[in-house]
């Protein structure tokens, strides 16, 4: 087992984005419990000061939220023809639950592979 020098972000659909899978006739649309039934990981680095989780959250949110929308909704519109332009914290929040993990551990046998996936 490895320790991981980062924490992690857990984003979960919300109904919000479930509504708009399905405004949006995206084929192969699961129903909401399915969609929020698999969740995305983001790896970020460790805060540099101790703060409540809230507030951890909250500025992971304002930091990452933008990249971590235009990935979520990439995975059903590839080319944002259909996807709202990301508009803050306050509708990222209203799109997607987060959940922060404070320890990540590596527990695969195999060595971690690292891709750059803005470079595909």
């Amino acid at each position: 087992m490895k320790l991981v020098n980062r924490i992690s972000l857990i984003v979960t659909p919300s109904q919000t984005m479930h509504q708009w899978l399905i405004d949006s006739q995206f084929e192969g649309i699961p129903d909401f419990n399915e969609l929020s039934a698999e969740s995305s990981c983001y790896l970020v680095d460790e805060p540099q000061q101790e703060l409540a989780i809230a507030e951890i959250l909250s500025q992971l949110v304002e930091q990452h939220g933008e990249t971590i929308w235009h990935s979520e909704l990439g995975v059903w519109d590839e080319f944002g023809d259909n996807s709202p332009a990301f508009n803050g914290s306050e509708q990222f929040s209203q799109w997607f639950n987060v959940s922060l993990s404070g320890l990540t551990f590596d527990l695969a046998a195999a060595s971690l592979m690292v891709a750059n996936v803005d470079s595909i």
